[in-house]
């Protein structure tokens, strides 16, 4: 699991050009979405310029995301030369080409995002023929449409409108990245491409998205768009021990690469002609680790400028609940997020006193798994575990009990861990309502727990006494732990410190 999340951006509309030609900004120039709040004759976008040339086969490519209705105009031209519209009545994807139309039953679904593409050829020898796409699958093909016709040149596309403007068919909802190229489109990888280049003004196109920016019309609202824009821009890895980020240059031209950073400022990025790459160790250049129960999250953020660094939010001194605001933009506003999820799942529980037996997996190209165990002991010599048969065990509630957490594969001597989470239930499912815990952020949550030394970095030992529930004073206790995985390479990282971080926390308190 994995996200790339752009801050959002200072955007001014004076020709849709940026205007911050002596900064590095991770500001794009035509990651634009419009939204349709309302359902309106008056409602559309319109190309500002037409279609350049007289097209005998075509390609449409774009991307909405729209709101329910009985009736949905995507596209037209004035003549339905070129008409996209959806009739929820019979569940119908009508495409119009010059008097010429197909329609697909059942081949969408709305209230929700996806990318369309529809292509079609004209030509004598390709018959009319033709196909519509969602999502990456071809789910119609037709031929004998307007079999050696042409589009004119010189018509503007309407997004959101039928050719009449007929006032039950109007656009509600996002409506994003609409190109028109001149080609015809068979396989499923040039539909692809068109599906991640088309977002944004592609130059490939003949009449592309950055020639509707400026033709709202009545009650659209435009909007930066980042979702689809970033996952078709950006690229990130979650190794076992680093994540790595690549952003194509193409899609970012103000962002100048000897200006960036991560958030400590020491660790730049690297770069070439088509790339701006940064990778950082997950206890490295800032980054900073959240858990909840089931996942940690490690996270970090492109500061696109250290020569002109942005403010930090506390000291920006605008006036953020006027009607304007000229406070310096803050580094909330203009930084490029870097998140790596990695599952820490429970693999499966030994009643013990009760323990259960963890193991977490990164997941990603290029990913092992790590394979984590806690293991209960005899006593404070930690020479004799307990084997799986002997669980659970039956303990005395004054009676301590002896943990070690250990990596037993995916580990080297590269890697060391720390146990951050520990907590009990009466009931093998981690999550269960009821629960006490003993480690929390690497440190004794219970009075009761004790460090121990343990010969290797891959383990951690410590002890704690016994304990019953109240809820359920019969019932086996499950431990359920979670580890912290880091570079033996790096200085000063919490695996490093360990738990002896805790006790000088305490001492300063």
């Amino acid at each position: 699991m994995y996200s790339v999340q752009l801050g959002l951006l200072i955007c001014i509309l004076s020709g849709v050009q940026s205007f911050a030609v002596n900064r590095s900004t991770i500001e794009p120039d035509h990651n634009w979405k419009f939204q349709f709040p309302v359902k309106a004759q008056t409602a559309f976008v319109e190309s500002t310029t037409g279609i350049p040339m007289v097209l005998n086969r075509f390609t449409i490519s774009f991307w909405v995301d729209d709101v329910p209705s009985q009736y949905l105009a995507y596209f037209s031209t004035p003549g339905r030369e070129i008409e996209l519209y959806y009739d929820v009545r019979y569940n119908r994807l009508y495409f119009f080409v010059n008097g010429g139309y197909t329609y697909c039953a059942g081949c969408i679904t709305t209230g929700n995002r996806k990318h369309i593409l529809v292509t079609w050829s004209g030509t004598a020898d390709a018959n009319g023929v033709g196909s519509i796409w969602v999502n990456g699958l071809r789910v119609h093909t037709f031929s004998g449409i307007s079999v050696g016709k042409s589009i004119p040149k010189g018509l503007r596309v309407k997004l959101g409108q039928l050719h009449n403007s007929d006032s039950s068919y109007p656009f509600r909802g996002e409506f994003m990245y609409f190109n028109l190229y001149l080609t015809y489109v068979k396989t499923a990888e040039e539909v692809a491409k068109l599906a991640k280049f088309g977002s944004t003004s592609d130059p490939e196109a003949v009449l592309p998205w950055g020639d509707f920016i400026g033709g709202g019309n009545g009650d659209v609202v435009l909007y930066p768009e980042y979702e689809i824009f970033t996952k078709s821009f950006t690229s990130i890895r979650c190794n076992a021990n680093n994540m790595t980020v690549s952003l194509a240059r193409a899609a970012f031209p103000h962002l100048i690469p000897s200006r960036a950073s991560l958030k400590d400022p020491s660790c730049r990025v690297s770069w070439d002609d088509d790339f701006v790459n940064m990778t950082t160790a997950l206890d490295d250049c800032g980054t900073s680790v959240a858990y909840n129960s089931s996942v940690a999250t490690y996270t970090n953020y492109l500061v696109p400028d250290i020569v002109h660094p942005p403010a930090d939010s506390s000291d920006s001194k605008g006036t953020a609940h006027a009607v304007i605001n000229r406070g310096a933009v803050a580094l909330d506003e203009t930084r490029l997020y870097i998140s790596c999820n990695y599952d820490l799942v429970p693999h499966r529980t030994i009643a013990a006193y009760a323990v259960a037996s963890s193991r977490y997996s990164i997941e990603g190209s290029g990913i092992r798994d790590f394979k984590f165990e806690i293991k209960l002991y005899h006593d404070a010599s930690y020479k004799q575990a307990y084997n799986d048969r002997e669980y659970p065990l039956h303990a005395d509630s004054t009676e301590r009990i002896y943990a070690e957490g250990s990596l037993t594969s995916g580990g080297e001597n590269r890697t060391e861990i720390r146990i951050e989470k520990c907590v009990m239930t009466p009931d093998a499912d981690p999550n269960y309502s009821t629960q006490h815990e003993l480690i929390i952020e690497g440190c004794a949550a219970d009075d009761t727990v004790e460090y121990h030394d343990s010969p290797t970095f891959l383990a951690q030992r410590f002890s704690f006494q016994a304990f019953r529930f109240n809820e359920r004073p019969t019932a086996v206790v499950y431990m359920h732990c979670y580890i912290d995985v880091c570079s033996a390479d790096v200085e000063g990282t919490k695996c490093k410190i360990g738990w002896k971080a805790c006790d000088a926390d305490e001492a300063e308190a």
